[in-house]
């Protein structure tokens, strides 16, 4: 049975937002176990539930608040009981402006709450244990700034038909925007996702899902954190997926810049607006060894292949070499040594600047060492001479195709001269070396340009 009427009653206590929550927080220092305060014998139980007292420690009533807060009991079913539904609004219709500023919540449940006026947990409303907003209506939207649920919350089926804004929202047990749709705009701007109390309570085990959502209006996870708990792999019940996407439609523009992802996300069969910024993200965490292999790949294709339909090389070509760092673990040893050296080299085909690294550098180290194998050749008279003869002999070497240094070319004679004075008898060996290396480091070169430069 719902209790909601003795909360509303005591949400009404208060003029003003400062009165309010004390009045209210002031209830719950009164009323709450002290096993949940912290108190004697710890709740049983993952997440473990402690409820902090708010910033200067619980409010205490005087004895005449305390007589009002009886009556106001007794008039609406008396005290709730600590348990399931503690906090219990679910299908109510709040026709007024919600404000929770401030509060502390434990167990709340609006489930099929419909809220026809703006709605605000703003100035650090705090949510613990499992909250739930399963198929509620924000008919004037939400205004959620820097709350606190430190369980996982669950928004399944919900509705905003006007702006929801949560911004710098910590989320630290998981979350569950599953089948929501949001009507206009939805700004999760300074949002934190973590595992700090997440118990796999909401299945499949996920650490934030908007799967099968609708973004109708502008969208933006500016600077969101989607997972930052390496030893939550560790556990029994950790989420494979830090944030799912899975049949999401984004209808406009959708802004991800400076977001960090604690593992690869989940687009699968999403659909992304052609107007979609993923500038400045952080993958680093995204692209980690820990991740089951299967679902690393899959993601990180499902990704490229979007980028793809949508003409973002940039990013195509990331999440490919996202792909191909995870396929490595599967590979066999010839294969994984491939693909390493193909990253190392060429950074799969888009490092041109490590591709011409590599390819100016080979000679180059190819020409010192033809310098130091006639150095009891080299005196101060000729020592120039010897310098551009190591270089010359060095480019020659890598691009033997140019028959530079053969017989009748530019650069015969610089050879001439260090064969003729091959102290260690490296001349013929690095001439091999080169001609094998120096092609294969070209070829490099060229494709990182095609891949960085071409047009379609």
């Amino acid at each position: 049975m719902s209790n909601a009427a003795f909360w509303l009653a005591l949400l009404d206590m208060g003029q003003d937002i400062g009165q309010r929550a004390r009045f209210w927080n002031g209830y719950l220092g009164w009323k709450l176990p002290p096993r949940i305060k912290g108190e004697g014998e710890p709740y049983d139980g993952w997440p473990q539930l402690i409820v902090d007292p708010p910033d200067g420690g619980w409010p205490e009533l005087a004895d005449k608040e305390k007589e009002t807060i009886e009556t106001l009991a007794e008039q609406n079913g008396g005290h709730p009981e600590f348990g399931h539904g503690y906090m219990d609004f679910s299908d109510h219709t709040f026709c007024d402006e919600v404000d929770l500023s401030g509060l502390i919540l434990v167990l709340a449940n609006f489930n099929k709450a419909k809220f026809e006026k703006e709605v605000r947990f703003s100035k650090k409303t705090r949510f613990y244990a499992q909250s739930s907003f399963r198929e509620a209506v924000f008919e004037e939207g939400l205004d959620c700034w820097k709350a606190w649920f430190e369980a996982d919350v669950d928004f399944t089926g919900s509705r905003f038909k006007k702006g929801a804004w949560f911004i710098g929202v910590e989320f630290m047990g998981g979350a569950s925007f599953t089948d929501v749709v949001f009507e206009e705009r939805a700004n999760f701007n300074d949002s934190r996702f973590e595992e700090r109390y997440f118990s796999g309570g909401i299945m499949p085990l996920f650490l934030v899902s908007f799967r099968n959502a609708r973004f109708m209006g502008w969208t933006s996870f500016r600077e969101v954190l989607f997972g930052n708990d390496e030893t939550a792999y560790s556990r029994r019940s950790w989420p494979e997926r830090r944030v799912d996407f899975t049949d999401t439609v984004f209808m406009t523009t959708t802004d991800f810049r400076g977001a960090v992802f604690g593992g690869p996300p989940a687009f699968f069969n999403a659909e992304l607006h052609e107007d979609t910024d993923f500038s400045r993200v952080d993958w680093k965490r995204a692209d980690n060894d820990n991740i089951r292999v299967d679902y690393a790949i899959r993601a990180w294709e499902r990704l490229e292949l979007i980028m793809s339909k949508l003409e973002k090389p940039l990013d195509r070509h990331r999440f490919f070499r996202y792909k191909m760092r995870a396929r490595r673990r599967l590979d066999g040893p010839l294969l994984k040594v491939i693909n390493w050296l193909f990253e190392k080299t060429a950074d799969y085909g888009w490092g041109v600047g490590r591709a011409c690294a590599w390819w100016l550098g080979h000679w180059v180290l190819s020409a010192v060492i033809l310098f130091v194998n006639a150095w009891p050749s080299i005196s101060s008279a000729n020592l120039g001479k010897f310098v551009l003869a190591s270089i010359g002999t060095g480019f020659a070497n890598a691009h033997a195709f140019l028959f530079l240094a053969a017989s009748g070319g530019y650069l015969e004679e610089s050879r001439k001269l260090l064969a003729s004075n091959d102290a260690w008898g490296l001349v013929k060996g690095i001439g091999v070396a080169e001609a094998i290396l120096g092609p294969i480091f070209l070829f490099l070169v060229l494709l990182t340009l095609q891949k960085r430069f071409r047009l379609a």
